[in-house]
Formats: structure tokens, sequence, C-alpha cells
């Protein structure tokens, strides 16, 4: 190969690599929103906001689940 063909396929593999990273990131984010939604219908915003502040302030649990 030359190195123009190495450097297209670097490039190519480091933006592969980056798209699969934002996809993975937008995933995991869309989660946790889903999981604080969740979390604030189950134990409401006060408790959410407590347990997000201060550990010592948090109730027992604010699972999701």
């Amino acid at each position: 190969m030359t190195d123009i063909q190495d450097d297209f396929l670097s490039t190519a593999r480091a933006a592969a690599a980056l798209l699969r990273e934002d996809a993975v990131a937008a995933a995991v984010g869309t989660v946790v929103a889903l999981l604080i939604r969740l979390a604030r219908r189950r134990h409401g915003t006060a408790a959410d906001l407590r347990a997000l502040a201060r550990a010592e302030r948090a109730p027992a649990s604010i699972a999701a689940f």
C-alpha cells in the first residue's frame, strides 16, 4: 500500500470509531434520561435532587425500579 492509502485507512478507521462512540454516548444519554424520569416519578423531584446534590441527605434509595 502507498502512504496515501495508509493515511486514508487510518482516517477512515478513526472516523468510524468516532461515529460509534457518538452513537454509544447518545444511547447512554437516552438511558440515563429514562432512568432519571422513572426515579423522579417513583420518589419525587425533591428526593432525586437531594440525592444528586448531597449523598448524606438522600433517601435510602432513589432506584428507578
